[in-house]
Parts: C-alpha cells; sequence; structure tokens
C-alpha cells in the first residue's frame, strides 16, 4: 500500500466541499467524493427501471469485503458486513459464550457510548464484572490494562483512536497481554481506518469493527467487522439469517428443512440484505485510499494535524496532550480535558472559538466539552494556517 499522494488539486476536485470551506470534521463524518457519488447512480437507475441484477450486485459485495480484507492486511474471510460500528461490537459482545464470573476490560471515559452500552448488557445477563481503566492525560494507558487482565478477561475493548481527546493508542503491549491469556482484543477503529494506516496482524487485534461514514468516505448504514479465522470459527452468532449459513449451491429462497452449518469465518455474522448502495460507494472509496497509499496518507495527515497542534499550543490554547507527538493522529482537541471525567459541559469561551471558527466557514465540532478538529487527506498546509490565524484572531 505504499505510494505517494496524488497531486493535490486532483485530490481536491475529488471533493467540492473544500472548495469554500475548510472542512476539519472527518472524526463526525467524512466528505464522499466525486466518484463515490458516481458509484452509486447506475444502481439507482436500475432501481428506478426495474432492471436491477440482483446477482451482479450480490458479486459486488464480495468484492468489498475482498478489498476491506486488503484495506486492513486481513484474509476475505475474516470480514464481516455490518450497519456500522456498533453492530460489530454487539455482534461480538453476543457470540462469546459467557460464564459468571468473567471479565471485560475497557476505559470508558475515552470510549464512544456504543463502545460502553454492550457491555453493560452483557453484565446484566450473564453476571459479568466490568473493569474499568482510567484514562492516564487523555491517553488509554497500556500498563493499567495489563495489570486488570487475567484468565478470566475474556473481551478486552478499546479504541484504536479515541473520538476525543483523539490520541492514537498504543495497542501492542495489550494485545501481548490478551494472547497470554487467551483474551480477545476487540478494537473500534472507526476513527482511524481509512486515515491512519491499519494493518490487524501488526497491531495484534482480534476484532475489529468501522463504520465506512468517516475516514472511509463512505455513507450511512454501513460498515464491517475484522474477526480473525480462529476465532471467528469458535465464536456463534446471536442472529442467523440465510448469508450466515452455508447451504452449499441452493438458491437464497430454498426451504431450511433441516439444521444447517455456519459459513466458515467472520461471514457467518452478516445479517440480512446489504446496503448496496454504501457497498458500491465504500468499494469506489477504499479503491481511491488504496490508490494513494494508505501508509502515505497517514503521513500527510498526521504532519498536517502535528502543524495544526503546535500553531494553536504556541498560541497558548489548551491543547489537548500539549505539543504533538507520538499520542497524535489526526484529531486536534482544545479545550478542558477534565470534562472528560466529570462530563461538565462546554465552557462558553470554547464555544466561542467553535462559533468563530464556523463563522469564518471552519467546520469542526465540539465533544465532551472540547472543540475537534479533525483531518484527512482533502486537507491542506495553507487550511491549517488559517485555522492557526483565525485562532490568533479570535484571541485577540
Amino acid at each position: 500500500m505504499k505510494s505517494t499522494l496524488l497531486p493535490l488539486n486532483t485530490i481536491r476536485y475529488e471533493f467540492p466541499a473544500t472548495e469554500n470551506a475548510i472542512y476539519m470534521d472527518v472524526a463526525n463524518q467524512g466528505l464522499i467524493s466525486r466518484t463515490a457519488l458516481a458509484s452509486i447512480g447506475p444502481h439507482l437507475e436500475n432501481r428506478l427501471c426495474g432492471t436491477n441484477d440482483e446477482p451482479a450486485l450480490m458479486e459486488h459485495v464480495e468484492r468489498t469485503r475482498a478489498r476491506f480484507a486488503r484495506f486492513i492486511g486481513a484474509g476475505e474471510k475474516e470480514i464481516a458486513i455490518t450497519k456500522n460500528a456498533s453492530e460489530g461490537i454487539n455482534i461480538i459482545a453476543n457470540a462469546v459464550d459467557w460464564k459468571p464470573g468473567d471479565n471485560i476490560v475497557l476505559c470508558p471515559k475515552l470510549e464512544h457510548a456504543n463502545n460502553i452500552l454492550p457491555w453493560f448488557q452483557v453484565k446484566v445477563r450473564h453476571n459479568v464484572e466490568l473493569r474499568f481503566i482510567e484514562p492516564e492525560n487523555g491517553s488509554v494507558p497500556p500498563a493499567a490494562f495489563i495489570r486488570a487482565i487475567d484468565s478470566r478477561t475474556r473481551i478486552v475493548s478499546l479504541s484504536t483512536m479515541t473520538m476525543v481527546p483523539g490520541f492514537r493508542t498504543r495497542v501492542g503491549p495489550i494485545a501481548e497481554a490478551c494472547r497470554h491469556f487467551g483474551a480477545f482484543l476487540l478494537a473500534d477503529a472507526t476513527q482511524s481506518v481509512g486515515i491512519l494506516h491499519t494493518d490487524v496482524a501488526q497491531l495484534g487485534i482480534d476484532g475489529l469493527a468501522v463504520s465506512t461514514v468517516k475516514g472511509l468516505m463512505g455513507l450511512y448504514g454501513s460498515g464491517f467487522l475484522y474477526c480473525r479465522q480462529e476465532w471467528a470459527d469458535r465464536l456463534n452468532p446471536a442472529y442467523l439469517s440465510r448469508f450466515s449459513v452455508d447451504l452449499g449451491n441452493a438458491p437464497e429462497s430454498a426451504p431450511v428443512l433441516d439444521p444447517v452449518k455456519l459459513r466458515s469465518g467472520a461471514a457467518r455474522f452478516d445479517l440480512g440484505h446489504y446496503n448496496f448502495p454504501a457497498m458500491l460507494a465504500a468499494y469506489a472509496s477504499m479503491g481511491q485510499l488504496l490508490e494513494i497509499g494508505t501508509e502515505a496518507i497517514d503521513h500527510r495527515v498526521t504532519s498536517l494535524t502535528k502543524r495544526l497542534a503546535s500553531g494553536l499550543f504556541e498560541l497558548g490554547l489548551p491543547v489537548c496532550g500539549g505539543p504533538p507527538g507520538s499520542h497524535t493522529g489526526s484529531i486536534v482537541a482544545v479545550g478542558d480535558m477534565a470534562a472528560l471525567s466529570d462530563g461538565r459541559p462546554i465552557s462558553s469561551r470554547i464555544q466561542s472559538l467553535h462559533a468563530y471558527m464556523m463563522s469564518n466557514q471552519v467546520t469542526a465540532s465540539t465533544r465532551r466539552g472540547l472543540l475537534r478538529f479533525s483531518l484527512h487527506l482533502y486537507n491542506t498546509e495553507e487550511e491549517v494556517d488559517r485555522v492557526v490565524e483565525l485562532a490568533k484572531s479570535w484571541l485577540k
């Protein structure tokens, strides 16, 4: 996947929203490209005319599955098609054969609600223990995770990059502890896949859930779940549909009169029919990202983010994490990180800065009391410098 970036004007042309505004809100939702939009048109025309070719669309779903597998360094049989990251997390949560006294380890103050609520439900249903880890300076602390993992740990769940303050997670040491104790390491990679280079083997994770609407530059209502083959074949889906089971060459509409075997690998978690427009868009957008190269995108976006963090920090703004460093990914958050822990409302000062940015055509968002700038491959040095300049003007 190594490559060099295409000419910037070529990339920018693909995203018309960048023509008259600065878009730094991919952590909320990413922009889709002209190419992704065009990929959907013929399918909608066919639906309009009643000439839909479902077998061809099913083949395209499998090509999309294979492309995502390549995207994260996985095997094709290790990918399930989902509606979003939340569904992927819930699939794993409900496929484990829980026993009373088992435990789950996570850091809820740094997780989206959808990577917290499923574990509360598991706790109630199966009488298991939730082991909550406290953040360390806004980061997921590997040492604390490692201390919490033991022989009764069934799931360790974390984000590869948190939604806020947006720091990268050092996954390696946690993965090693999970392997030692036989725990399943599940990653919510919604904020990183498509922006930061992701290789599941290098990370050492067993599962990865992602939606297509952010870094993958796709639509709402679609996502992927990676589940390592060794684990997938041991897990039992909570729900089944025609695409979850292996009926050989029987047609989709064939009656099921006897017990059936599950599909091999992660495809056993596929439920119901697929969101064809979203799969078409994801295939197109992933093709664009692969053409550029995920390592090249990671390098470029991280360099832009570090430039932004440095500029805002030098102005004296409360940049989470301080000067850029190994924690820096594609997000720069500004504000008091104490808000992550106590749920305090956003301060009037941060609200004012956000409003000032929005009034000057800079799209960003606030989460948990912090102002969050999140970048992708279509952002530029000039845009970063403009945001710093606006922040300086606001301070005056």
